[in-house]
């Protein structure tokens, strides 16, 4: 009963009493979707999947609940699973522009769904990478938010495209991006490896979880590349990090 209040709570933050109170009903007997009359949208839930959890990560964890120095007006969501972060994105900051990176199609459903209607957002169904490349995409956890990409040979069988933050910044026109959130289970170490001399100085807040579970060193090497680059470690929420470029921000 605690657990739901606090939960409940935690909800008003972002929702109206009336539709926090159904997203507990909802969430509590695992329905598959529930019309929001005061947020004037339905949002989806899949069952036997991640994501109830992954809701709750955003909404009850606060993984990207923050308080920023800037008012983002650019937002990379790299990850972006069923749409939950990029929702709490446009709720926390309507009149931001919001690209959502995915690489798995049932996810891409599930956001186009969740995200229908919103002004700004556009879904990319690739991966975030270092380079131009072809990845298989496999499931070694058997989950629906943990889904990775192998780099295929050209000629082989391939399952998606991947894309770069530099792509990113030229097709959108942008000069910037004020806040880059990056949850791609491993592929963050390839990310921050190589090739990123250009678009990092250009990158306000990151908002990243990395997977040294996964993925022997990756903090060591997001770390490396952002202190290079005159980031600080301003905060972290639960598995998150939350980094700022001082060269573009005031604090």
């Amino acid at each position: 009963m605690l657990r739901h209040v606090v939960f409940f709570k935690s909800l008003l933050k972002y929702f109206n009493y009336f539709d926090a109170l159904l997203l507990i009903i909802v969430l509590k007997f695992n329905f598959s979707k529930i019309h929001l009359p005061f947020l004037g949208r339905t949002l989806y839930f899949r069952k036997k999947t991640k994501d109830k959890e992954t809701f709750k990560e955003v909404f009850n964890h606060n993984i990207y609940n923050t308080r920023l120095p800037i008012i983002p007006k650019f937002i990379v969501d790299a990850g972006a699973n069923t749409g939950f972060a990029s929702l709490f994105f446009k709720m926390k900051y309507p009149n931001a522009s919001i690209i959502a990176l995915e690489i798995e199609n049932n996810n891409v459903s599930m956001i186009r769904k969740n995200l229908k209607n919103l002004l700004d957002i556009e879904i990319i169904e690739k991966g975030l990478f270092n380079k131009k490349g072809l990845f298989k995409i496999e499931d070694p956890f058997k989950a629906s938010n943990s889904f990775v990409i192998k780099e295929v040979k050209e000629g082989d069988l391939y399952d998606i495209e991947s894309i770069t933050i530099d792509e990113i910044l030229i097709n959108s026109k942008n000069d910037y991006i004020d806040v880059l959130k990056i949850d791609i289970e491993g592929a963050e170490k390839d990310l921050f490896e190589i090739n990123y001399g250009n678009w990092l100085p250009k990158v306000k807040v990151i908002m990243i979880e990395t997977h040294d579970r996964m993925i022997p060193n990756c903090s060591y090497v997001v770390m490396k590349a952002v202190h290079e680059n005159n980031f600080i470690l301003y905060t972290s929420t639960e598995g998150t990090l939350v980094y700022y470029n001082m060269s573009l921000i005031k604090l």
